[in-house]
């Protein structure tokens, strides 16, 4: 199977596709120095473009050099090495696993419960369900996050906090990945990039395999897509 076919064929899986909330996964065609073998976690695509943050480029700088730390609340985390996001300069952020700090990211299944009353879903992917109960005239409210893959922070206390969580799996990224109007949708277009899913285990996992293991799985997710109920080997084993 030639090149071109090969990325003709991923094109034409993914045209026009919103990729807020998956993974960006660059192709081994791809020779941009800014991208080459990245792995970029899209937070928003949509018309006017879109903004990702690499997730596999880790710095030599840490997040305890630039901030005062306390003397309570325990020790810090080890893993609060600050990555290159991308090319364009910006603030530093984090995505994390700490649920309700910051705002989520991706999106979350939007098919309405019929036994859960009016449900409505916002742009983030956060489910508002109103319950009707004989005994509450006024209803009630709850909230369901829809399990999003990464929450996303700039607050200067809320990157503090999860630097004392090590219970909570946190990447500090400095700098990010922008696209104008149809920029990305013209590489998706020509195979630059393939789309995967944003599983944790990617987002958080050690960045010296993270792109060899999303290029497994998006190209076994492929197979599965062009020949329905065979089974293929587990692309984590070689």
């Amino acid at each position: 199977m030639g090149r071109m076919f090969v990325a003709r064929h991923i094109g034409d899986l993914v045209m026009g596709e919103d990729t807020s909330g998956r993974l960006l996964i660059a192709s081994p065609y791809l020779s941009d120095g800014n991208f080459m073998r990245s792995v970029v976690f899209i937070i928003r695509h949509d018309a006017e473009g879109a903004f990702g943050l690499a997730i596999n480029r880790p710095t030599e700088r840490r997040f305890r050099e630039i901030v005062q730390l306390s003397s309570t609340g325990g020790e810090p985390r080890e893993d609060d090495f600050i990555y290159r996001g991308g090319p364009v300069e910006g603030p530093l952020i984090a995505i994390h696993t700490l649920a309700g700090v910051g705002e989520p990211c991706g999106k979350s299944e939007s098919d309405k419960d019929p036994h859960q009353g009016n449900a409505s879903l916002d742009p983030s992917g956060t489910k508002v369900t109103i319950h009707d109960h004989p005994a509450d005239p006024f209803g009630s409210m709850s909230i369901d996050f829809g399990n999003p893959p990464a929450w996303i922070t700039g607050d200067d206390d809320h990157l503090r906090i999860l630097l004392k969580r090590p219970d909570a799996k946190v990447r500090y990224i400095a700098y990010y990945s922008g696209w104008g109007p149809g920029q990305l949708d013209e590489e998706l277009r020509v195979g630059g990039w393939l789309i995967g899913k944003a599983d944790p285990d990617i987002l958080f996992g050690d960045p010296d395999t993270i792109w060899e293991t999303a290029v497994k799985r998006c190209g076994h997710d492929i197979l599965h897509s062009l020949a329905p109920g065979v089974h293929f080997g587990d692309p984590n084993r070689n």
